[in-house]
């Protein structure tokens, strides 16, 4: 069983140590850059990561920041040619923080939603994840009217949230915590009978609970994420989706979904319903 959530970032702590140092920090500077080059100018970029989320961002045992998404942030940092600076955000606040210009933008798993194109900019996708339900063998889900008196563990204001809060019937007792590694806590401990989940949370119990016994019970939707940004920064978005092109066809992004997820980089459609890939 685990015993806290810091089990979490020291199992994932050695495959975020392969590889090059990150700045981290929280400084209280605007972050409001148009374009890679005012980006080059201010001398650094600001991404807004998540810290509690393995394998896409935690904080290792160095205390940096780590995972897929913080790899990828240093590939974005590199191109521009200045240092990633990191600001640790939880689910819930990711867009908050973007808004009001703490970040440059968001690399912290932000699914493409419609409700959510209506808030913030998004970027052609870069990664994608499952949105699925685990349990125990025992307990039987087959359809989501079966979550019928069950208590079930979700991040707070996550894809997994949204997708158990529209399937699950009356009766079902929806638990949000604050972030990914408290929910799964939740689950692993027993204060609940099912979690919301991605595909990636597999990696995550296998490391920390490796004989711990479940399974996929439903499957929700396929979720695309890509980078977020603030409404109307035309360039910006242009050179980012430059950058997402030029990554995918030279084998980088295939690189870090290999060393964080131990799978090919998926096909990535060219559009979706009602969220614009570029500003209009």
């Amino acid at each position: 069983m685990i015993k806290n959530t810091n089990m979490l970032r020291k199992a994932w702590g050695a495959v975020g140590a392969i590889g090059l140092g990150l700045f981290v920090a929280f400084g209280a500077d605007q972050a409001d850059a148009q374009s890679f080059a005012e980006l080059k100018a201010n001398g650094k970029i600001v991404i807004g990561i998540q810290g509690e989320n393995p394998p896409w961002g935690f904080v290792d045992e160095s205390n940096q920041s780590a995972g897929f998404d913080a790899d990828f942030a240093k590939l974005l940092g590199e191109e521009i040619g200045v240092p990633v600076e990191f600001n640790r955000v939880a689910v819930a606040n990711r867009i908050p923080t973007l808004m009001t210009n703490k970040v440059d933008a968001l690399i912290a798993v932000m699914g493409m939603y419609p409700d959510r194109a209506k808030v913030v900019q998004f970027t052609k996708p870069y990664s994608a994840i499952d949105i699925i339900l685990l349990a125990k063998p025992e307990t039987n889900i087959k359809a989501p009217e079966d979550l019928k008196g069950l208590r079930i563990a979700v991040a707070r204001s996550s894809a997994q949230d949204t997708q158990v809060t529209k399937n699950a019937p009356q009766g079902a007792t929806i638990q949000r915590f604050d972030d990914d590694a408290t929910a799964i806590q939740a689950f692993l401990s027993g204060q609940v009978d099912a979690l919301g989940a991605n595909n990636t949370y597999f990696l995550s119990i296998a490391k920390i609970a490796p004989d711990f016994k479940f399974e996929k019970k439903l499957q929700f939707n396929r979720q695309y994420n890509g980078i977020s940004v603030r409404p109307g920064q035309k360039q910006f978005v242009e050179e980012l989706n430059a950058f997402i092109d030029k990554v995918r066809a030279d084998g980088r992004l295939e690189k870090i979904y290999q060393k964080w997820l131990g799978q090919d980089t998926p096909d990535f459609p060219d559009s979706l319903p009602d969220i614009p890939f570029a500003v209009q």
